[in-house]
């Protein structure tokens, strides 16, 4: 007999004997309501790929259904959308594998419950595991992607994840988020949850309302950043979070940082946030154990409370970070609560950093230390506030800190009056904004070009917007490069632009870490045509036009990043006086030169981290003209990255190039 049909034989008897280990007598009795517990075997099992029995047992509605233990996985080649009030129950050792090969498109998970009820995954004795194949989604054969998640929770109620494994997804271990507005992830427990290698996070909370999470783990995470343990980080302004508890959970060894909540998406109407950390523990978490990012200002500041109690954070790489509170908003509690060898990627750097983002617009505070421990083998500061804001200063700030740096003890008292006298409230000159309001712009030099050289390496995160002057009938054209932060993933950049009239059209999109020409001919009126790119978390920048451009840096301070070199910008003549605003983001900084249009320096200030001001008035800013600002990598801080830049009094537009400088002109 041939080999090759022996293999055929052979397997049709291997197939004969999955026919035979299914029990459609049971199947039938399961479908007619007659049984309300179920073996997923029943259906039938086949090593290579048991999809078809998985989503036939549990669209079967039964109550209970076990996935009951196999000599080998049950292979799953494509998302199983679960029902709502059943009880999956996996026997213990079970482990639901992704197939090799599958799970291409970016938004392939191995479990989704969305818009359902009613529902509990339970592993039994020692547990479960849901594991994918994150190295693979990581190859050429795989479009990048941040959502292949082991579960993802969309709009779901009454849930409970219990005893299960969550490993190496392509995303996120467990994923909480909305699918339909108004209705979110609510009255859910997870607990003796392991999140173990996943890609993007342990878990992330888009949203959630009444949540426990109790005896979970999340370790491990790396590969698409943030790459922390479990991220709280709301997309939109109606996303809630209230009530939710974490108690007896672990982040350990994560690249990213340990529990990270990143909120400035959040906004005022949404109503109070409501987090509490209890018994939780990070421990050898690559950047911050713990870091708490939000916003201020009208509509922005939230409510509520954020309480750390009994809590240890040891051994990460970044420090405890808060920044954006406001003493107006949510109160931070941290009680009990110990820090040991935390800050170990900068030797400057305290345990405890406190400060004000470049958005925010009113003073950090309303935080409270109780029984808070320090530890420290190096000499570092226990505590730091950095006054980032146009409105700066610490107030409402309360409590003790016992730090023990280098076995020397000592004690920190905060009140309102400390923070005044070691931490005193930047005061910058108030200079009213310039008013753009029945005014375009015009380049000084309307026959500018530069066709041949690259311009400054001016990078905008988040993508940016790019004003370019045409006259009717003319052709522009353009390069822009859509570049990586650190190891910050993307797809491709959307690009549209704006008429003068305000018709939007889109331009083809710019794939990621890619160079790329863009065409607009034809252009149906004279005047300025606003090109928006949208790079999410990176950057892009322009390379190449063959017309003048600029980019606004209102109504928020801008938000470059990396690079370096010169701006332009122009001051009217007869201006009485106008500011240049610079900061940098905590160990982030920069040093900026500012130049007169003689080429003379009028300013410089290295080590930027903090808001600082350039205020200019007198006869410099009377005479008026193109000024130039050159910014650089700072002496001594860590590096030039996220970096800022507004300016006040006078059109906030800056140029890669003095030739393409423009000016604010009445409309016609």
């Amino acid at each position: 007999m041939k080999m090759k049909q022996m293999v055929l034989m052979m397997s049709a008897a291997v197939l004969a004997s999955f026919a035979q280990a299914a029990d459609p007598e049971k199947v039938a009795q399961v479908m007619a309501g007659e049984l309300k517990e179920a073996r997923v075997s029943w259906w039938g099992f086949n090593p290579e790929d048991s999809t078809e029995f998985l989503e036939a047992a549990i669209n079967s509605k039964v109550p209970k259904l076990i996935i009951d233990k196999q000599e080998s996985p049950w292979i799953l080649g494509k998302t199983l959308l679960l029902v709502s009030n059943q009880e999956i129950v996996f026997e213990e050792g079970v482990e639901l594998l992704a197939k090799k090969g599958c799970f291409k498109g970016r938004t392939d998970c191995m479990l989704r419950l969305r818009n359902i009820q009613n529902v509990t995954l339970r592993g039994e004795g020692k547990g479960a595991t849901v594991k994918m194949r994150k190295a693979d989604y990581h190859t050429a054969e795989y479009e990048k992607a941040e959502w292949r998640h082991c579960v993802s929770i969309l709009s779901s109620q009454n849930l409970k994840i219990l005893n299960l494994n969550m490993v190496e997804s392509g995303g996120d271990g467990i994923y909480l988020g909305i699918a339909t507005q108004n209705s979110w992830p609510e009255n859910i427990v997870i607990k003796d949850v392991v999140c173990d290698g996943n890609n993007r996070q342990g878990i992330s909370v888009i949203s959630g309302v009444n949540v426990l999470l109790e005896n979970v783990k999340m370790i491990n995470t790396k590969g698409t950043a943030p790459e922390a343990g479990i991220d709280f980080e709301p997309n939109r302004a109606n996303e809630p979070i209230r009530n939710f508890v974490m108690r007896n959970c672990e982040t350990r060894n994560n690249a990213g940082a340990g529990y990270e909540m990143y909120l400035p998406n959040m906004a005022t109407a949404i109503g109070p946030l409501e987090i509490t950390f209890e018994n939780c523990v990070a421990i050898g978490d690559k950047r911050s154990p713990f870091v708490l990012i939000s916003q201020s200002g009208p509509g922005k500041t939230i409510s509520g409370q954020v309480t750390v109690r009994n809590c240890e954070f040891r051994d990460a790489g970044g420090n405890v970070t808060l920044r954006g509170t406001s003493p107006k908003g949510f109160k931070t509690l941290f009680d009990g609560v110990k820090i040991r060898n935390c800050g170990k990627n900068s030797a400057k750097g305290p345990a405890i950093l406190v400060n004000i983002g470049p958005k925010d617009i009113e003073p950090a505070g309303n935080i409270e230390f109780r029984n808070v421990t320090v530890e420290d083998d190096v000499a570092r500061d226990a505590f730091c506030f950095i006054d980032g804001g146009a409105q700066g200063g610490l107030r409402n700030i309360t409590g003790s800190v016992t730090a023990i740096i280098q076995g020397k003890e000592g004690v920190m008292e905060f009140s309102d009056e400390w923070a005044k006298a070691t931490y005193p409230p930047t005061v910058f000159r108030t200079i009213e904004p310039f008013d753009m309001t029945g005014k375009t712009l015009e380049p000084i030099n309307p026959q500018a070009v530069m066709t041949g050289n690259k311009l400054a390496d001016l990078r905008i995160r988040h993508g940016g917007e790019y004003w370019f002057y045409a006259k009717a009938g003319e052709t522009i054209r353009f390069t822009i490069e859509y570049g990586q932060l650190v190891k910050l993933e993307g797809t491709q950049a959307t690009v549209s632009y704006k008429t003068p009239s305000g018709k939007t059209t889109a331009l083809e999109a710019i794939p990621f870490k890619t160079v790329a020409e863009r065409v607009i001919a034809n252009m149906p009126e004279t005047g300025i045509y606003a090109v928006t790119v949208d790079a999410g978390r990176n950057w892009s920048r322009l390379i190449k036009s063959d017309h003048p451009v600029v980019s606004p840096v209102e109504p928020f301070p801008c938000n470059l990043v990396a690079g370096g070199g010169n701006r332009y910008f122009y001051v009217p003549e007869g201006t009485k006086e106008f500011g240049v605003c610079f900061r940098g983001d905590g160990v982030e900084g920069l040093k900026a030169t500012v130049f007169a249009p003689d080429g003379s320096q009028i300013w410089q200030k290295d080590d930027i981290s903090r808001m600082e001001q350039l205020a200019v008035d007198g006869d410099l800013a009377m005479r008026g003209g193109v000024f130039r600002v050159f910014i650089q990598a700072p002496t001594h801080l860590a590096c030039i990255e996220d970096h800022f830049m507004r300016l006040e009094g006078i059109p906030p537009f800056i140029a890669a190039d003095a030739a393409f400088v423009m000016k604010a002109v009445d409309k016609k």
